[in-house]
Order: structure tokens, then sequence, then C-alpha cells
């Protein structure tokens, strides 16, 4: 509910501002949305596509609806006057939703991207609560809020910090990954063309070992000692290390 809220007070300020005026608070409304993964309310062809977006994206998702759900009702929460009409409002209307109000919230789930935010109020919300329970001199209110406050926007500050560093990590890891795939990938080729050498370099010995059965001895001698002598001349020594 606090994630809710604070992604209300920083992406959509004025609406943020009339349900505070009119004392609605996330519980109110959301706490069902939240716990029924908006099955409680809204009709089982949005909850299906809800429910499938979660699978893919992670628990997350239930923000992104919420708050794509209120913007897109936003004007009409603004026209309501009154608790009870606001209330109404986000109970009975909002989950009467038709299928191209279906599509357009779908297609802005996928667009939104509120993971960073959603850390940071996490931390945020611990550390609130962290404070407040060594907070005992009711007179230190304002002052304590105050240190609160500036002790959140640095923890705030930090975190995006590390969560970019954390980012360009994960960047870094699957260059390396991806690396590693191909230097394997050539090693593999290697060692299959390694292995295709030795086949051919053994088929090789047993047709020079069959020929050496059918040609006489004597001529194998002389073929040995021209070999021998052209390998050990000083103009064909150059060459034939090279053809070697």
């Amino acid at each position: 509910m606090y994630q809710l809220s604070r992604l209300l007070h920083d992406y959509h300020r004025d609406l943020y501002n009339h349900l505070e005026e009119n004392e609605i608070s996330p519980s109110l409304y959301a706490a069902p949305w939240f716990l029924t993964l908006f099955a409680s309310q809204f009709p089982l062809g949005f909850v299906a596509r809800v429910f499938d977006i979660i699978f893919v994206q992670g628990t997350e998702v239930i923000f992104k609806v919420a708050l794509s759900l209120l913007s897109n009702n936003k004007d009409c929460i603004m026209a309501c006057d009154s608790f009870e009409n606001i209330v109404d409002f986000l109970k009975i209307n909002i989950p009467d939703m038709t299928k191209d109000t279906m599509d357009k919230i779908v297609t802005q789930v996928f667009e939104m991207d509120i993971s960073k935010q959603l850390h940071a109020y996490e931390v945020e919300y611990h550390v609130i609560n962290d404070e407040m329970l060594e907070t005992s001199n009711p007179s230190d209110d304002t002052e304590a809020f105050q240190k609160l406050e500036k002790a959140n926007n640095q923890l705030k500050r930090q975190n995006m910090d590390l969560l970019e560093k954390l980012q360009v990590a994960h960047t870094k890891i699957q260059s390396l990954e991806a690396n590693i795939e191909n230097i394997l990938s050539r090693e593999n080729k290697s060692r299959s063309v390694i292995r295709s050498l030795e086949e051919e370099k053994s088929a090789y010995q047993k047709a020079v070992e069959q020929m050496r059965k059918y040609v006489p001895t004597h001529v194998l001698t002389d073929c040995e000692l021209l070999l021998k002598d052209v390998s050990c001349s000083p103009n064909n020594k150059t060459k034939a290390g090279s053809k070697q």
C-alpha cells in the first residue's frame, strides 16, 4: 500500500492530493485488488491477461495494473467530490471495463518500467518503520520527520546508483558469458578438426603400409636415400623444410 501510494505521489500528484483530501488511502480500494490479483472484482478475461503478464514479469505487475487503472480513470475520479462517490467509482465503475480498455491497460503495463522506484520505496518504508520505532518523544516528531526525509532522500539516491551499477555489472556478465560460449564453441570445432585430421592420418598410414607390401624393398630403399639426399642438399634444404 505504501509503494502504491508513493507511485501515485510521483506519477499523478493531483490525483494523489485529491484522494488524500478525501481521506481515501490505497487500502480502501487496492487491498482486494492485490490480495486476489484483481480476481475479486474484475472481468475474467481481464484477470486471465493479468495472470499471463504476472507469469512473464513477476509480481510487480500488480502495481503497474493498479497505476494504469487509476491513471486511465483519473478525470472521472477527480470529478467525484465526496468520499462515498470516489469509493463507489473505484469499486464499481473501474472494474466495469470494455475490451478496448483492457487492451489499452495491457499495452501500458508492458511499456511501464517501475522496478527501480518500487525497490526505492521498499527501502524508504523499512527505514521509516525503524526510525519511527526508535522515536519515543512526541515533541521531537517534526525534527525526526525532517531527519527521516533527508535520510530517505540520501538512501534513494544511493539505491538508484547501486541499481545502475548492478545493471552495468549484469551487462558485463552477459557479455562475458557470450564470449565464453564463443570460446567453447571454437574449442569444440577445433577438437572436431583435430579428430578428423587424426583419422585422415591413420588412413594415410594404413594406405602407406599397404603400398609397402606391393613395392619392392630395393625401390623403397632407393626412394628413402633419394629423399634423404634432397633434404640434406643446401639448395633444397629451405624448400624441403617448408614442404615438410
